[in-house]
């Protein structure tokens, strides 16, 4: 969700805050059908651009949403550099279908990142199921499901929520891909799970590659984080973030200060050096 004080970049213009901007016959509004991507702008640096408006291709044609004929990147250099803020913020595209006859229709928008408990978070297993189904795995704004799981979680003093698939197993959180360690292994749902094939996960997996732990997609139950050595979660705004507890399944967790997740967050750094400089130009 945007931040109600910053300005929004609708179409190739600024509207100030407040300010009405969609028709109210957009296909997004009215049908749900837009897809979206949030990803992390940090002191002039927007990282894995390239990746979030490729994953966002492919979400527009999956719900045949046409591309703009303008390349949102242009849209994200010009709405970054109007809002001439340093502080990380996320940024959020949302690519709708549009009105009858009107065309797509792209808007970006801003909020600050969330500020997460250095220590880690707390998750809850979500008591709804995932049903395989053709938008699964797709970042689209019908995004009902999660949200109230999240808001129940969060109403129990947990972060996010876990969802699991029909036959009990875990897919993901509903803002975050799930690893955990165990044995020195790492661990994550695969994307036939029907979680979403997250940037940060993508990532990841290719950062463990050239060193290590090894990385094995498998199916993941409450009981292996329950006996897990680490549990973490990813996505573009929290990057790496530890899990203290899994509500109802296991405590004590170590959390952000455990041993492999302090080695990855500290080669996660590295690589993010690498891109501002190669990609970003710094």
């Amino acid at each position: 969700m945007a931040n109600p004080d910053l300005p929004s970049w609708v179409d190739g213009r600024l509207v100030p805050a407040g300010e009405p901007a969609l028709r109210a016959d957009d296909a997004g509004f009215t049908l749900g059908l837009a897809v979206f991507e949030t990803l992390l702008a940090e002191e002039g640096c927007r990282y894995f651009q390239a990746e979030h408006l490729e994953r966002l291709r492919r979400g527009a044609a999956a719900l045949d949403i046409a591309w703009p004929r303008r390349d949102p990147a242009l849209d994200l250099a010009q709405y970054a550099a109007a809002l001439d803020e340093p502080a990380p913020l996320a940024l959020r595209l949302t690519l709708s279908r549009g009105a009858p006859g009107a065309g797509c229709s792209l808007v970006i928008g801003a909020r600050p990142v969330e500020a997460l408990p250095p220590e880690g978070v707390c998750v809850r297993i979500a008591g709804a199921k995932l049903a395989a189904g053709r938008t699964e795995g797709l970042k689209t704004t019908g995004r009902a499901r999660n949200v109230l799981e999240r808001e129940a979680a969060q109403r129990e003093g947990a972060w996010e929520a876990l969802l699991c698939t029909e036959e009990g197993d875990l897919s993901e959180g509903t803002i975050s891909n799930l690893f955990c360690v165990s044995g020195g292994v790492l661990r994550t749902p695969p994307l036939t799970r029907g979680c979403l094939p997250g940037i940060v996960r993508a990532r990841l997996a290719e950062l463990v590659a050239e060193d290590g732990p090894p990385l094995v997609e498998e199916r993941l139950f409450p009981d292996d984080l329950a006996r897990a050595d680490e549990v973490f979660l990813t996505n573009s705004t929290g990057r790496l973030v530890g899990v203290v507890e899994v509500s109802g399944v296991v405590a004590g967790l170590p959390g952000t200060p455990g041993a492999v997740l302090t080695d990855l967050r500290r080669r996660w750094r590295g690589m993010e050096e690498r891109y501002r400089t190669q990609v970003c130009g710094e």
